[in-house]
C-alpha cells in the first residue's frame, strides 16, 4: 500500500504516528508523514518521507497565550484547552488541507490516515482528492458503554459513559466546526456531518491495558501501541556512568506539561526521603527548576523511553499515552501524577491493571504522598504484575494489525456514502445479541 499519515502537536501527538509510519515503511509500504516542523529531525533519522505542516506546537507553547492556555487546561481537566485548539483551527485548517492535498498529488496514496487536530483537514483533503480515508488515535475515541471518554473529568456513573463520549466529540468539533466548514465550502464540499461509522479506525494503544469493548463496530481495531524500539541507542557517557554507579534509579518526567516546577520538587524530595533512591530526571518541555539539585538526581536530555525505562526501578510520570505504554512495556511500576486530557484516564487504568500506585493529585501533592506511593510500588505483587503485563504486550503486533485492518476493511473513497450504513449497524447489533444468547 501507499499511505499518508498526518498528525500535529506535542511529542505524544506525533511520535506514535512516526513510529507507525516507520513500521509500515519497514514492511514494504510506501509511507509519507505530514507533521509539524518538530517531527522533521526524527523523520529524517528514521528515513521516513516527510512533509511539513504549518505551525509548531512547541514554539506556540513557549510563553504567552499558548502556555497560559495549557496552564488553564491542566487546572480544569482540559476544557479550557478547547480555546487553544480553536486557535490552531482558525490559523491552520485551510493551510493544512492545502498541504495534505499537495502531498496526495505527489505521493498518490491508497489511504490517508488522519489523526488528532489534523483529522478534519486530512478528511477534507482525501475527500476532494477522492482517496480512501481512515482515522487513527493513540487513545480510544469511539463511543462505548464500557468506560467514559478519556477526557471526561472524574469518574461519572457507568450509565453516563456513552453520553460522555458524545459530549467530548461535540466539544472538540465545536473548536473546529467553523474553520472546517469554511474550508470545505471553498473546496466545493458539503458540510461535514458524518459520524465515522463507515471509516476504518485504528487505535495505537494496548488491548492488554484496555480491552476492546463489546459494543464497538467492526470498523474499529485496537492494534497495540505504535512505538520506536531503539536498542542500539548510545547514551551520553555521564548517563551511562550514573546508571552503572548503583541500583536502578527512578525515572521522573512530565513530558510536554508546563508549570511543573513545584510538582517536580515535591516528587524529588519525596523520592529522596525514600531510602535515598537515585533519580533520573527528564525536565521535558518545562525545562526549568533543575538548578541546585542533589547528587542523587541526574538530569537528562531527550532519551528513548524504550532504552531507558527498562534500566529503571519505577517511573513517575504524567500518564500521557506514550509514557504510560513505555513504562508498561518496560515491565516497571508507575507512580501516576496526571495533569489533563487523557492522562487521568490512563492513570486510573494503570492502577486498575495492578501496575501502579493510586494516582497522585498534583494540586495537593506532598512529600508524604510521594513516599507512600513509592513504598506501594515496591510490593512484589505490583512488580510481578508489571512484568506479566510487559510480557503480554510484547506479543502485540501493532503495525501488523493496522495493515490487516486497512487491507480487509473495504471502504469507498472519502466522501462516497455507503447506503447500507444503518442496515449494517442494525445487523451487527442483532448478530452480537444472538451470540450472547
Amino acid at each position: 500500500m501507499r499511505l499518508i499519515v498526518t498528525s500535529f502537536g506535542s511529542e505524544g501527538d506525533t511520535r506514535p504516528f512516526l513510529a507507525l509510519a516507520d513500521g509500515l515503511t519497514s514492511r514494504g509500504h510506501e509511507t509519507l508523514v505530514c507533521l509539524d516542523r518538530s517531527g522533521r529531525e526524527e523523520a529524517d533519522r528514521l528515513g521516513v518521507a516527510y512533509r511539513e505542516l504549518a505551525g509548531d506546537m512547541r514554539s506556540h507553547m513557549r510563553g504567552g497565550r499558548g502556555e497560559e492556555a495549557l496552564a488553564r487546561a491542566t487546572s480544569d481537566g482540559g476544557f479550557d484547552g478547547l480555546r487553544l485548539f480553536a486557535d490552531f483551527a482558525r490559523s491552520y485548517t485551510t493551510r493544512w488541507i492545502a498541504m495534505i492535498r499537495m502531498a496526495i498529488r505527489e505521493h498518490r496514496p491508497d489511504v490517508v490516515i488522519g489523526s488528532g487536530l489534523t483529522v478534519w483537514a486530512a478528511h477534507a483533503a482525501a475527500e476532494v482528492s477522492v482517496v480512501r480515508f481512515a482515522t487513527a488515535g493513540a487513545f480510544p475515541l469511539a463511543p462505548t458503554r464500557a468506560f467514559p471518554s478519556v477526557v471526561s473529568p472524574g469518574m461519572p456513573p457507568a450509565w453516563l459513559n456513552l453520553a460522555t463520549h458524545h459530549v467530548a466529540t461535540q466539544l472538540m468539533w465545536s473548536a473546529f466546526r467553523r474553520p472546517v466548514d469554511r474550508a470545505r465550502r471553498a473546496l466545493g464540499l458539503r458540510r461535514f456531518t458524518a459520524i465515522w461509522n463507515d471509516v476504518p479506525a485504528v487505535y495505537g494503544y494496548s488491548p492488554t491495558l484496555l480491552p476492546t469493548p463489546d459494543d464497538w463496530r467492526s470498523n474499529v481495531r485496537v492494534c497495540g501501541d505504535w512505538h520506536l524500539d531503539e536498542p542500539n541507542w548510545v547514551p551520553p557517557q555521564a548517563l551511562a556512568d550514573f546508571l552503572a554507579a548503583g541500583e536502578p534509579p527512578v525515572y521522573v518526567g512530565f513530558g510536554s506539561m508546563v508549570g511543573t516546577d513545584d510538582v517536580t520538587r515535591t516528587v524529588l524530595d519525596g523520592l529522596g526521603a525514600w531510602e535515598g533512591r537515585r533519580i533520573v530526571l527528564n525536565p521535558g518541555w518545562n525545562g526549568a527548576g533543575i538548578e541546585g539539585l542533589p547528587d542523587y538526581v541526574h538530569v537528562i536530555g531527550p532519551t528513548p523511553h524504550s532504552w531507558l525505562l527498562p534500566r529503571c526501578a519505577a517511573a513517575v510520570h504524567h500518564c500521557g499515552a506514550g509514557t504510560t505504554h513505555a513504562a508498561a512495556r518496560a515491565g516497571i511500576p508507575s507512580i501516576p501524577v496526571p495533569f489533563a486530557a487523557d492522562q487521568p484516564f490512563w492513570a486510573r487504568r494503570l492502577a486498575a491493571t495492578g501496575v501502579a500506585s493510586e494516582p497522585l493529585d498534583r494540586r495537593r501533592l506532598t512529600v508524604t504522598d510521594v513516599r507512600r506511593a513509592a513504598k506501594q510500588v515496591t510490593r512484589p505483587s505490583i512488580r510481578g504484575r508489571a512484568r506479566q503485563i510487559a510480557a503480554e504486550m510484547a506479543r502485540e503486533d501493532s503495525v501488523g494489525a493496522v495493515i490487516d485492518h486497512l487491507s480487509t476493511w473495504s471502504t469507498p473513497p472519502a466522501g462516497v456514502c455507503r447506503e447500507n450504513s444503518r442496515n449494517k449497524d442494525r445487523s451487527e447489533t442483532r448478530a452480537r445479541t444472538a451470540e450472547s444468547r
